[in-house]
């Protein structure tokens, strides 16, 4: 009988799912108070800019949603595995509006050099800044550390020795694409496959999840090359 290679489920990481809704729980957190700040802030300016009163109400909202958009989709990417480069367009446009919100938050108290004013219409805007930047990163560093268990693509199984197979962690899908297309590249270009610091460096993610996605790809460039039948019986 042929011995199965189908892949087992990776256990839960401790505290995985709670740290992952934490994070987000808080940016969206920070999100809806930058909001509810420039729902009134900027409509006063406006209203003192002499602005059409129904305009007024639209300008805060206009620059917030944008934010909760830019936030979201940088998030979701984050997630399945796009790197800093990839995202540096989005994350500039989100750097853009963040500075707009401050800019027209502390706008009416400084023209009135009412700085104290001024500091504390600041804080939701600063935070969303600093939040939008450290967000996305953290949630790709939580997936790289616990990602979730998904059969066939992300899982790659030890060579057969005559014994049952030894499994290697799961692997985000993402992730093992990226590596097998900077790996191609690296070939392409010097001769040999990328090496785990090159990646680690390429990709920013931990030591051992780059170990991992390296042995991986080799493991398939090897198998392509000297393709090997799985032992069995009849």
């Amino acid at each position: 009988m042929a011995i199965s290679t189908a892949p087992l489920p990776a256990p839960a990481q401790p505290g995985e799912a709670l740290t992952r809704r934490a994070v987000t729980g808080i940016t969206a957190a920070i999100v809806l108070m930058t909001f509810a700040f420039s729902l009134g802030n900027v409509t006063r300016l406006c209203l003192h800019l002499g602005i059409t009163v129904w305009i007024a109400w639209l300008v805060g909202p206009a620059v917030d949603l944008s934010v909760v958009g830019l936030l979201v989709g940088i998030q979701f990417l984050s997630l399945h595995g796009y790197t800093d480069a990839q995202l540096a367009r989005l994350q500039r446009m989100l750097r853009f509006c963040g500075l707009l919100t401050l800019a027209l938050n502390t706008a009416e108290a400084a023209s009135h050099r009412q700085y104290g004013t001024a500091l504390v219409d600041a804080v939701g805007p600063a935070l969303l800044i600093g939040w939008s930047e450290a967000g996305p990163w953290m949630l790709r560093q939580i997936h790289a550390v616990c990602p979730p268990a998904v059969p066939g693509p992300g899982r790659v199984a030890s060579r057969q020795l005559g014994a049952a197979p030894a499994e290697r962690p799961v692997l985000p899908v993402a992730l093992l694409a990226r590596t097998r297309e900077l790996d191609a590249e690296h070939r392409a270009v010097k001769g040999r496959p990328i090496s785990r610091d090159s990646l680690r460096a390429e990709l920013r993610i931990a030591r051992d999840r780059a170990s991992e996605l390296v042995a991986a790809v080799r493991a398939e460039v090897a198998a392509r090359a000297a393709p090997e039948a799985l032992p069995g019986a009849a």
